[in-house]
């Protein structure tokens, strides 16, 4: 077995990595999109804002047999690196991973990093079966998870929106609704940036390691652009306090994949001075309707959540959402050499 860093410009590396993903999320979570193909491919060229990306592709033969890919922070979080680490199914238990995580520990120490963030699957009880083998790699390791998040999915030909809708906006007087597509309005862009400021000082994060990550509108746009570039397309709806005008709540639903009737529920979040009139099941609601009307193959829609974001895990239940799969986040020591 080899292992070779992926180059921005290697089509033939990028490609196969590609077929890999495809081969890994068919086994490992069936019941989900296939990653999107415009969306690998434009990974080195349309990077995250403040975030450097490095891959190694580990070659049996001619076979791409696994690959590790790892973002390396440029503002916040810089003793972070952040991990997909994917091996084929058929090629599980032969050491792959591990040769793929040493290379992978040797590039944190060369970027001075101390912790590699890595998720792994699990099987919820009453959930989707789940190949454990990620979970159980760590854990025999003696590592243990920082944070668990849940995945749920709603199935839209079972929601009953409009009639949520009514009974949010039964409790939002003296708020208005604002929709896009994408980019966020020049008028809304600063208001949007001081909102996605707040979200890991609001979200739980566990045991982890988290610094809060600032946006500024320049920041929020360097994001679009990167959306953008890698074939994504979104919708986001916000509510304005009429008072004020100024945005105080707001969500976002991305079509990531190149299947149209999957969505991924992207940020939500709610000032917390305007907590309290059910904004946030008030802009989710309107968002997945608004969503609805001009994407008429979407089916479904998946959110990640911490296990403990009681608040945001009841607005998905009242919403429809039920758990799926079970998520852990583990932050791994990076050894020295």
């Amino acid at each position: 077995m080899e292992i070779r860093q992926i180059e921005p410009g290697d089509a033939v590396g990028l490609g196969r990595w590609y077929d890999l993903r495809v081969v890994v999320a068919r086994h490992d979570l069936p019941d989900c999109a296939v990653p999107g193909r415009r969306e690998h491919l434009a990974r080195f060229e349309y990077l995250w804002p403040s975030v450097d990306e490095e891959a190694v592709l580990a070659w049996d033969g001619g076979l791409a047999v696994g690959a590790a890919s790892y973002e390396l922070p440029q503002v916040e979080n810089l003793r972070m690196v952040y991990l997909d680490l994917i091996v084929h199914p058929e090629h599980r238990r032969r050491g792959i991973g591990t040769r793929l995580l040493d290379e992978v520990y040797a590039a944190a120490r060369r970027h001075g990093r101390s912790l590699i963030e890595v998720h792994a699957v699990r099987t919820l009880p009453g959930g989707v079966t789940r190949d454990e083998a990620g979970y159980r790699y760590l854990t025999n390791r003696a590592h243990q998870p920082g944070a668990t998040d849940i995945r749920s999915r709603l199935d839209l030909d079972l929601a009953d929106t409009e009639a949520i809708l009514g009974e949010a906006r039964a409790h939002a007087g003296g708020y208005s609704l604002v929709q896009w597509r994408d980019a966020v309005p020049d008028e809304l862009v600063d208001d949007v940036a001081a909102l996605q400021s707040r979200l890991m000082l609001d979200a739980p994060t566990g045991d982890l390691a988290v610094e809060q990550q600032v946006y500024d509108a320049a920041r929020v746009r360097r994001q679009e652009a990167t959306e953008l570039g890698r074939g994504h397309r979104s919708y986001s709806t916000a509510a304005r306090h009429d008072a004020t005008g100024r945005i105080v709540a707001r969500t976002k639903l991305a079509f990531e994949a190149d299947d149209n009737t999957h969505a991924r529920q992207r940020t939500t979040i709610v000032e917390p001075t305007h907590r309290g009139h059910r904004l946030g099941l008030l802009v989710k609601a309107a968002n997945h309707a608004y969503a609805e009307s001009n994407e008429p193959a979407l089916r479904a829609i998946d959110a990640w959540n911490a296990e403990d974001n009681t608040p945001m895990r009841a607005v998905n239940t009242a919403l429809g959402f039920r758990p799926v799969d079970r998520w852990s986040v583990f932050q791994l020591p990076v050894p020295a050499p």
